[in-house]
């Protein structure tokens, strides 16, 4: 054997496993990713199909939206005008509220295993923005 050759044979021996092997990786990694945000907006669907959702007397939710593999999304309506919340107090007192939820939860395992943010934005009555609250997971884990 010529020494190109052997160069050459050495070359695709090493070459060959290790494309096909990253390319393997990245499909898996890919993969993941697509499985997150594909369960996101069935998630998404679902709760969608029992809106709008009186949740208590003053708060109705309106849909929920994957926005990507990372973020999540609620959207609630107030019985208040948009100028009227206090988004002071809804900081003070709703988010830990919701962080609580996010900690202990069962049902919301999915969104903490996979670090999901959460994003809570609350309209008026005028259908206008009132508040928006960001959770991350570092927020939220345990």
């Amino acid at each position: 054997m010529t020494t190109t050759f052997k160069k050459i044979l050495i070359t695709a021996v090493v070459a060959i496993p290790t494309a096909v092997i990253s390319f393997l990786v990245i499909q898996y990694l890919l993969r993941d990713k697509s499985d997150i945000f594909q369960s996101l907006q069935k998630e998404a669907a679902y709760i969608n199909t029992q809106t709008p959702l009186q949740l208590d007397e003053e708060t109705t939710l309106d849909s929920a939206v994957a926005m990507n593999k990372n973020s999540f999304a609620y959207y609630y309506t107030l019985i208040y005008r948009s100028d009227a919340v206090n988004k002071d107090t809804v900081t003070k007192y709703v988010k830990p509220a919701l962080i609580a939820r996010l900690k202990n939860n069962p049902e919301m395992d999915y969104f903490r295993e996979k670090k999901i943010t959460l994003y809570y934005h609350y309209f008026g009555y005028d259908s206008l923005p009132a508040v928006t609250l960001k959770i991350t997971p570092d927020l939220y884990s345990n």
